[in-house]
């Protein structure tokens, strides 16, 4: 759907008009209406509201604009669903997967398990673009203040492993430090770039640069391996009306 109107001013007739598609959408396409995800700017980012009290939120405080998707936690259970051919070659992983959507966040605990606390507590430290250091001093005091019996990670390294097992790994490459190539295939045994003969390390054993690379095809695999994702990612090919005429927002450019 068009986002132009989360960049307007929140009294123009063109945000409250923004806001109240964005709110339809949202309810025509939750698992749970009265649980969605908020995405304002206030202090209730990230938490669960229900139609009326997103709409409320969104115009009292605004919408982040870097906002497209946030994990549900009512969908753990098809995250782990739908991984489960691609980990069939690493059976403990996929175990281990299984355990952390299961395992409640402690002992009578109903509302989060240990795999669905770290998806959303992992949003907003992205959401919000928090430091890894800054994540693990949160998680470790929130470890302390939840109950003695709580399965919390209490360090980011232990939530990236986590995530890792559900499609968000990624690849480190070394690039040139004026970014002529990357260190990989042909270029993968050189110390100083081909090009501009700057070295490769700033120090010993440090790189001067790196990239991080999110591989593509194994996301684009788990989308469409999820029946819900996979409708939605196929709708304007398989379900839209076309009849000669345009409707809005379906056939917009956005």
């Amino acid at each position: 759907m068009d986002n132009t109107w989360m960049s307007s001013n929140r009294l123009s007739r063109e945000y409250e008009n923004g806001v109240s598609e964005f709110v339809k959408f949202a309810v025509a396409h939750a698992e749970d209406p009265s649980r969605m995800i908020c995405p304002c700017l206030g202090c209730c980012y990230g938490k669960q509201v229900d139609a009326v009290q997103l709409t409320s939120h969104l115009m009292r405080h605004g919408i982040d604009r870097s906002y497209t998707y946030t994990y549900d936690c009512d969908r753990v259970e098809e995250i782990a669903e739908a991984l489960e051919g691609d980990l069939k070659g690493c059976p403990e992983m996929f175990e281990r997967l299984v355990s952390d959507a299961e395992k409640p966040l402690y002992d009578g605990c109903t509302k989060f398990t240990r795999l669905s606390a770290v998806l959303n507590m992992y949003n907003l430290k992205e959401g919000n673009g928090w430091s890894d250091k800054s994540f693990t001093g949160l998680l470790a005091l929130l470890k302390d203040m939840l109950p003695e019996d709580n399965v919390l990670p209490n360090r980011t390294y232990e939530t990236k492993k986590m995530l890792c097992s559900i499609g968000m790994s990624y690849d480190k490459i070394h690039a040139c430090p004026n970014d002529c190539v990357l260190f990989q295939n042909e270029y993968a045994s050189l110390n100083e770039c081909p090009k501009c003969g700057v070295s490769r390390y700033k120090n010993k054993l440090s790189p001067a640069k790196v990239l991080w690379y999110f591989p593509v095809i194994p996301r684009f695999r788990r989308m469409f391996r999820s029946e819900t994702d996979s409708r939605h990612l196929t709708w304007h090919a398989n379900e839209r009306i076309i009849d000669g005429k345009y409707r809005h927002l379906e056939d917009s450019p956005q």
